[in-house]
């Protein structure tokens, strides 16, 4: 499979009917995508998710192109529950009740499914139910039910989901599906688990205890940004977090949609001062899902997301239950292309070496400066940076440079980590580090291996980085400039 150097950003596309079986895959990852997600709050059983993981890297097996695999875990979505005919119109100045006994729903009264709701609920709290278009506001508190004022009304059928903006929820984001959902992901070996609703980064912490408790560590950690809480604790999420998702849906309602492309920017821009790798999620091409191309609108927020600097743009329902979810992918890689090109564009024009780019420095943040400066002023090919757990070329990538970064690895694992980092190609290098005796073996073995997929040509210049002494981890030492033979 070709690998194209104009598309830097990574594609995330979600699992669905309309993706499940291995053609329409193989055509996604033709047309650009890298990472695949699937869904546990549609995957009822394990064998759910474990179809979709072999199904993943029997194709990644057979193409010889490193995919990651994600399993975005439920969380505990709070909804309401059925009424009486499937429906009810609340309308606006009524009283509606939400209780916690099992109620048949009218327009009056529902339940609510939420633990812990009554010993968390204030008055004046603000309920929004089905996306933010039906707004209450709590008004008194009696026994297990909440009453409420319908400040906007509107037809709400059963289990739409409720979300509490300036609630302080007690209940804990990992829900009993969710524990079920962590084993099996652990199982079958996926490479990022996400966390939905997290409010506060010992939620993090406690995933994290459970997967090292597995030992299954290697396991990736995205936080999932969707409450109000968990703007207020973003920098100590960031920092206790391996990756951040910024989910638009739930976190519009939450904050108000008017205020998400402020907070975007903000959660991008710590998350790369964390050289967290950063995934911009919701409704990109929603469009899609039934027609064959774009809105204007759409193309906008995509390549918005891009300059934002984000490393990923994720499609849910275009490829989950769209018309064509390789056309969907084919629309966003076209996308990434012409915005990764104008963002090398504008690095060339304005090009300086930034001092404090990162929350930390190191050895290593320090030698790839140098090394994306030294292949900036002499017009290099590209960047080959060897790793052996995958923090290099995530330092490289935050560097944002024009050209390509090749990163040579010799474990599987670490390549499907890399599948998500802005502008990395992952090889696999055809021996074991520990092998190889001289750097200059290593380098030779790379280069034959990238002129072999296509990446590299001779006559190419290229800026190589690696820690020495080879195949230990724990930062870049050493930089070398050298035209491809």
């Amino acid at each position: 499979m070709k690998y194209t150097f104009e598309k830097r950003s990574k594609i995330m596309a979600t699992l669905g009917p309309a993706s499940k079986d291995e053609k329409v895959l193989k055509d996604m990852v033709k047309r650009g995508a890298s990472v695949f997600r699937i869904n546990a709050s549609h995957s009822r059983k394990e064998k759910d998710i474990a179809t979709q993981v072999a199904l993943v890297r029997d194709l990644s097996k057979s193409s010889g192109v490193p995919i990651g695999v994600l399993v975005d875990l439920q969380g505990p979505k709070i909804r309401i529950g059925e009424f009486e005919g499937g429906e009810a119109m609340l309308q606006s100045d009524d009283t509606f009740i939400l209780t916690t006994d099992q109620v048949s729903g009218n327009q009056e009264r529902a339940t609510i499914n939420c633990e812990g709701f009554l010993k968390d609920i204030r008055i004046k709290d603000p309920i929004y139910i089905d996306d933010g278009n039906i707004h209450l506001v709590v008004a008194e508190i009696k026994g297990q039910e909440v009453i409420c004022n319908v400040v906007r009304g509107g037809r709400v059928s059963n289990n739409k989901g409720i979300n509490l903006p300036e609630t302080k929820l007690s209940v804990s984001a990992i829900s009993k599906k969710d524990s079920k959902d962590i084993l099996t992901a652990i199982k079958y070996k996926v490479d990022f688990i996400a966390l939905s609703f997290v409010s506060h980064e010992d939620e993090i912490y406690e995933l994290k205890d459970i997967l090292a408790e597995k030992g299954a560590s290697d396991i990736k950690v995205i936080a999932k940004i969707e409450r109000q809480s968990a703007v207020e604790r973003i920098e100590k999420i960031v920092e206790a977090s391996d990756l951040i998702m910024v989910a638009r849906g739930d976190l519009g309602v939450e904050i108000g949609v008017e205020s998400v492309p402020e907070v975007q920017k903000m959660i991008i821009r710590t998350a790369n001062r964390y050289l967290r790798p950063v995934i911009v999620a919701t409704q990109m091409l929603e469009s899609m899902v039934k027609q064959k191309t774009p809105t204007r609108a759409e193309v906008s927020d995509v390549a918005n997301a891009i300059y934002d600097k984000c490393d990923a743009v994720m499609l849910s329902g275009e490829t989950a239950v769209g018309v064509d979810p390789g056309n969907a992918v084919a629309a966003m890689a076209r996308i990434c292309v012409a915005t990764d090109k104008h963002l090398a564009t504008i690095k060339r024009e304005k090009y300086q070496l930034t001092k404090n780019v990162f929350e930390t420095t190191s050895i290593s943040t320090t030698c790839c400066k140098a090394a994306d400066q030294i292949a900036e002023e002499n017009h290099a090919h590209a960047l080959m940076v060897f790793t052996s757990s995958g923090n290099t070329p995530l330092i490289a990538s935050k560097l944002n440079p024009g050209i390509p970064i090749i990163a040579p690895a010799d474990d599987h694992a670490i390549l499907n980590r890399m599948t998500i980092y802005r502008g990395v190609i992952p090889i696999l290098m055809p021996k074991q580090f520990n092998d190889i005796y001289r750097w200059t073996d290593m380098i030779n073995l790379a280069v034959d291996q990238s002129k072999k997929m296509g990446l590299l040509d001779k006559g190419d210049i290229i800026v190589v980085t690696a820690g020495i002494p080879i195949g230990i981890s724990g930062g870049i030492n050493s930089i070398r400039i050298l035209t491809v033979e």
